[in-house]
């Protein structure tokens, strides 16, 4: 019985007790469908550059793709007031010793242009210093919380990043709090007046989103409604001769899952539990991680060679919970349809519904 088949069901029980006003598919439904049980996605990466973010429900076996390009800066809607930025693109943002936007300028931005300081690459040993933090970005991003007290909040030179993506110009930001909005001032690196932006928290979404081309742009679905993004985006790994032991760096295919949103999930191998045997008795057995986004990361894939392709790894799989207490099994299957990258593919099953 497929979920639509359940739904009407529900829709002729719910008449006869004459406690259900419509059921007319017109109008926006009013008993919500059955989590998928399972099923098998191909992800729209878009091709072999890369250029989307995918958000996966599996509840609802959808997919919502969204360019990476297509935002520079993420505002968190909870109760405290802290700025992403924008990790899929390689952004890095620089904190100078200015509150006043106007004075900061070219001159400030040429020593970390020529020194490779605020671009994300293997050869840069500071990045750590200017990217979020990758398992939780909200836990230490790179610019600071915005104070109540404006002196305290300080001029951004950032690079918008151009892994996988064109090379833009650097801006400069400062971000204040007002009336429980936020205040974005922005403009060119090189230019002499700013643009002042009001943003407003939405509490149903984890993040509010900016470009610095069309405002408040919709990025990802409300906070329930996803359970994992695909995306090209700044991971870490340790390297010892990197500042703080850690190395920031651009990867393809990480799967971040929804730490934000209510999601948690943990790795399975194999050889502890079979994919198909796994079932619901299996569950008390597994501590799910709620905290660190890259547990699923780039762990499904192995990462590949000048001589080698990247694979998947077929020893392993994924449990995941939903916001809404569901627990799925998640097996990526390929990394390419037809030999092209950025469609990648993998199954579900619904282990247990909430």
């Amino acid at each position: 019985m497929n979920r639509l088949q359940v739904f009407t069901i529900g829709c002729a029980a719910l008449l006869l007790s004459g406690s259900f006003l419509s059921c007319d598919p017109k109008e926006e439904p009013i008993v919500e469908l059955p989590p998928a049980e399972e099923g098998f996605i191909e992800i729209n990466g878009g091709g072999a550059t890369f250029p989307n973010m995918v958000f996966v429900s599996l509840r609802k076996e959808e997919q919502l793709a969204v360019g990476r390009r297509k935002w520079d800066l993420a505002f968190h809607a909870g109760s405290d007031f802290k700025v992403l930025i924008n990790g899929t693109t390689g952004a890095m943002a620089f904190e100078t010793a200015s509150s006043d936007i106007n004075v900061v300028g070219e001159a400030l931005a040429a020593p970390l242009r020529t020194s490779g300081e605020l671009e994300l690459s293997f050869t840069n040993f500071k990045s750590i210093l200017y990217a979020d933090n990758a398992q939780n970005p909200l836990s230490d991003p790179a610019i600071n919380t915005v104070s109540t007290a404006d002196g305290e909040n300080k001029v951004y030179i950032l690079n918008r990043g151009s892994s996988g993506a064109e090379v833009r110009p650097w801006k400069k930001i400062r971000i204040l709090r007002k009336d429980g909005k936020y205040i974005l001032q922005h403009a060119d690196i090189t230019a002499t007046t700013f643009t002042s932006v009001e943003i407003t928290k939405n509490p149903n979404l984890n993040l509010v989103y900016f470009s610095f081309e069309e405002g408040v742009v919709p990025v990802e679905p409300e906070k329930p409604n996803w359970d994992f993004v695909w995306t090209a985006g700044t991971s870490a790994i340790p390297f010892g001769q990197a500042v703080n032991g850690t190395l920031a760096y651009f990867f393809q295919d990480l799967v971040y899952h929804n730490i934000y949103g209510g999601a948690s999930a943990v790795q399975v191998l194999e050889s502890d539990i079979a994919y198909a045997n796994f079932s619901e008795q299996n569950l008390a057995s597994l501590t799910l991680n709620s905290d660190n986004r890259l547990t699923i990361g780039s762990n499904w894939r192995s990462g590949g060679g000048p001589n080698s392709a990247p694979s998947i790894r077929n020893d392993r799989y994924y449990v995941l919970k939903d916001a809404n207490g569901n627990h799925y099994k998640v097996r990526f299957l390929s990394l390419t349809k037809d030999g092209e990258r950025g469609k990648p593919s993998f199954e579900f099953e619904l282990v247990k519904a909430g």
